[in-house]
């Protein structure tokens, strides 16, 4: 019975329809945040993106904000600045706190690259004495 049970929720991981609006990226970019704190109080952050997409970005921050508050974010390397809002607040095992920053404008191309769309399988090579060697290895 346990063994039935295990092999129907592998099926339904496998086929969990993806819900995300594009894919996630681990990136470390160099940023800088400018914002305002629940008191009031105005901060400027140098900190690094932990994950990106293509609407935004998860980013440690020692600061206290509330979801649906707007920060600035500058791109170091670019030096890009973009208005963004926090949607969601994490503190994590080691005690620093993650947010995640969604863009106001979508479509900015703040991180300047391209992502895959969301539940897109990557390309996989083939290996071993079955591959045909006038086909590609991807």
């Amino acid at each position: 019975m346990c063994w039935a049970l295990a092999m129907h929720m592998q099926i339904a991981n496998y086929r969990r329809v993806e819900r995300r609006r594009s894919a996630r990226v681990t990136l470390a970019v160099p940023l800088r945040v400018d914002g305002q704190e629940l008191n009031g109080e105005e901060f400027i952050i140098r900190t690094h993106s932990h994950t990106v997409s293509q609407f935004g970005c998860m980013v440690p921050l020692d600061a206290e904000l509330a979801p649906d508050q707007t920060v600035v974010l500058m791109n170091e390397n670019t030096r890009q600045s973009v208005q963004c809002k926090v949607v969601t607040t994490r503190r994590n095992r080691d005690g620093h706190r993650y947010f995640g920053l969604e863009f106001v404008s979508p479509n900015s191309n703040f991180w300047r690259m391209s992502f895959c769309k969301p539940g897109a399988r990557s390309l996989k090579r083939q290996y071993g004495p079955n591959r045909d060697s006038s086909s590609p290895s991807w």
